[in-house]
This record gives C-alpha cells, structure tokens and sequence, in this order.
C-alpha cells in the first residue's frame, strides 16, 4: 500500500465533504475569508479549483483539529454560552456569506463575542490583515443581525507543532472598514460573473510574499515586469535580518569561545542557573585517503561513484542600473 497516495486520496474525499457540510458549494457566493486575499486570486481559484497537495490538505486538517481543541477547552472550562460555525448573511445585493468559529454571548450584559480561530506554523508578532478584514466583516454582519448587542471580537492562533498560542484582541467593528469591505467584495463578485460569461475584466492584483503560494503566479500580469516594487520592502527587511544573523553569529561564536576556554581549563561550573561543561562527542566519517587507495588497487576512482545534484536557493544581488 502507498500510503502517501492513500492519505492523499482520502483527505481530498474528507476536504470536500467538509466544505460541502459546513459551507456549501463555495462557487455560488463569496466567503468573508475571501475577502482579504489578492481579488486575481479568488476569482481564478472559484473558476479554476485547485486539487490541493498532500501539505495543503494536512494544514486544512490541522485547522479543523484547533477548532476542536478550543471548542473542548472551553468546554471542560464549563462555559456553555457558545455556538459554533454561526453563518450570516453579509450583504443584500451580492451572495457574500461569513462563518463564524465561535460566537459567544452574554445575555445579561448584552454582549456578542466572535472568536475567529487560526492555526500556523509560526505565532505571528501581530494578526495578518486578511485575517483582520474577515473579522471585521463578520462583526459587521453580526452587529447587523443583532442591533441590541454590543459586538466585539478576537482572533485566537494555535501552533499546534511547537505548543504556542497568540490572542489579538480588543476589536470592534467599524463602519468605514466595513462599507469598504463589502464594496471590495460586489467589484470582486461583479469581476467573477464577467469572467463566467467570457469576459476578461482587469482584475485587481495584490503582491504579498504569499504570492509564491499561488496557483496563478505564472499568469500574473503584476510578476511579466522586470520590476515588483511591492515587494521592496519584504527584500529589504530580509536583508537586514540577514544581516543581524552574520553579526549575531559572530558574537555568539566569540562568547562560546571565551566559555569553553573557562570549563576546558576549570571543569564544569555553574552559572546563571545554568551549568556549563566541557562535551564530547564522536561521529563516523569516511577517510578519504584510505578509501582512494583501495578503489586505485581495484581499479576504480572515486568519481565514478559521485554525481551532482540540483538544489535551489533565494539568491539575491544588486540589480544593475537600467
């Protein structure tokens, strides 16, 4: 049994029955998910499905797990004061729909509370703006659908493989930001029937770093220049950081030194709650030498048993002056 193609097969079965139970057939209407995203991209994904890859369909299984794992929590915390996956209605003249992980009420200070939950691989310095604009939509819509409740929001982010959790709070909604949502979603929804019926609109482009995740990359019209100023500010920050890396393993080496030097001559020792000795450590390694010789006596190189591989990196350079 091939169990990468098994797993593959059967999580593309339980992705789409999922989508199916819980939000319906995606290509009649527009998600507050969708909204936040690069508008090229949502139209393009709607028209062209992607067929997600054995990576893209675990990180869906490790969303729905940290669904679960709040919806226990909170649970076996004895609240009881919750509903899970909440849908409304966010707009009368488009089909744009939001699904809310957790509403939470409070019926005696007039309180509702949408908790959005997101799942990653690393906790983020502050929430995305995609994820921002998805919350705002749905308090929006819920203080809509509520007018006697104070609405508020948060957005709770779980990393599941090192055990980190990260809470943005303290949001409200706000009208502006909500009017120029749902404006954004009716241009994106009046692009997306035009291309249905063959027309090609110019749709709207957004370059972000996660524009190497996109399926559409190769017809972009923003990457068929030479130059993507948008991403300058990404190129620059990553070469500082770089940057601060040389510098920071310099010192690092420089203070390993001066430590060792001190237990090499001293022994182990204490310090700063910590204790520092000399460690040592063996590993196999081939000899060289030994190993040319016996390939000449038997009439072999060591070439003939060498051969190159291909690996890919990010290079970056000073680009010429036109």
């Amino acid at each position: 049994m091939d169990i990468q193609t098994t797993l593959l097969t059967s999580l593309r079965k339980l992705a789409e029955q999922h989508t199916m139970q819980t939000l319906g057939d995606r290509g009649g209407y527009l998600g507050a998910s969708d909204i936040g995203y690069c508008p090229r991209k949502i139209i393009l994904d709607k028209i062209h499905p992607a067929c997600h890859d054995l990576a893209t369909l675990l990180r869906f299984q490790r969303g729905h797990m940290a669904e679960e794992i709040i919806a226990r929590a909170f649970t076996a915390a004895g609240y009881d004061n919750f509903e899970r996956q909440v849908e409304i209605v966010l707009a009368d003249d488009i089909p744009l729909r939001a699904h809310l992980d957790f509403v939470f009420t409070s019926q005696s200070h007039r309180i509702k509370s949408v908790l959005e939950i997101k799942s990653t691989s690393r906790i983020p310095d502050g929430a995305y703006g995609s994820w921002e604009s998805q919350l705002y939509l749905q308090m929006g819509g819920l203080a809509r659908q509520h007018p006697e409740y104070t609405v508020r929001g948060a957005i709770l982010v779980l990393d599941l493989a090192h055990g980190d959790v990260g809470f943005f709070n303290g949001y409200e909604p706000e009208e502006t930001i909500y009017r120029g949502l749902i404006e954004r979603a009716g241009t994106i929804w009046s692009q997306y029937q035009a291309m249905l019926q063959g027309v090609e609109p110019e749709m709207k482009t957004e370059v972000t770093p996660l524009c190497g995740y996109c399926g559409h990359i190769a017809t972009c019209p923003r990457f068929e220049t030479e130059e993507v100023p948008q991403l300058a500010g990404v190129v620059e920050a990553l070469q500082e950081l770089q940057a601060r890396e040389k510098n920071l393993q310099g010192q690092i080496k420089h203070i390993k030194g001066h430590l060792f030097a001190v237990v090499e001559q001293q022994g182990p020792i204490k310090s700063g709650g910590c204790l520092l000795r000399k460690a040592t450590r063996s590993r196999k390694h081939l000899d060289m030498t030994r190993l040319e010789t016996f390939l000449t006596q038997n009439g072999s190189v060591i070439d003939e048993y060498q051969e190159e591989r291909e690996f890919s990196f990010l290079e970056i350079r000073k680009a010429k002056a036109a």
